[in-house]
């Protein structure tokens, strides 16, 4: 009937209305700004190539760890801000990488020479095979699968040990990052 069409109608549109004002408002949830935030410190961060970089991507970094503590503890975790910090997160990483490779290829840094252009191609494998690869898998099985990030490989021991230990997963990601970092501070 004319009424039941109209009814149907209203909620369909209802529905599409408040999806629409959904996404709208999670494009202003905090954790997200903060990603944002890390966004803009990375951009600036790609204009130098010593302490500045350091201090613009460790400050970035820093940021990493309160964005999905706002998330949850104002109950505005979504998909769009999962994936925004597994986007800066990867971005972040290969920026870091790359910025390593880079300074390493052109000898401004402790390396030795002969030691150099291995680590730089070391650095560049690491955004291809781990920040591309490993992570697009991660990406295809979330989605695809259903199978959250945390889940996978969680049947091997150092897996569990990593993702579980907020120290282990802190200390490892520091480390990395660290490594890197003091290359660039040559």
């Amino acid at each position: 009937t004319l009424r039941h069409q109209r009814r149907v109608h209203g909620t369909l549109s209802e529905c599409l209305f408040f999806f629409a004002m959904v996404q709208a408002k999670e494009l202003v949830y905090v954790a997200n700004i903060i990603d944002y935030a890390r966004v803009v410190l990375l951009y600036w961060a790609l204009h130098y190539r010593d302490w500045r970089f350091c201090a613009l991507y460790s400050l970035s970094y820093f940021l990493d760890a309160f964005d999905g503590m706002a998330a949850r503890a104002l109950n505005q975790c979504s998909k769009l801000g999962y994936y925004l910090d597994m986007l800066c997160d990867r971005a972040s990483s290969i920026i870091c990488l790359y910025v390593t490779a880079q300074l390493l290829e052109s000898g401004a840094t402790f390396v030795p020479a002969a030691l150099a252009r291995p680590a730089a191609l070391l650095c560049y494998f690491c955004i291809v095979a781990v920040e591309g690869l490993a992570h697009g898998v991660v990406c295809y099985y979330a989605e695809v699968k259903g199978v959250h990030q945390k889940l996978m490989g969680h049947q091997f021991r150092i897996v569990r040990l990593y993702l579980d230990n907020k120290r282990v997963l802190f200390g490892t990601c520091a480390a990395f990052e660290a490594c890197l970092l003091s290359v660039v501070l040559h």
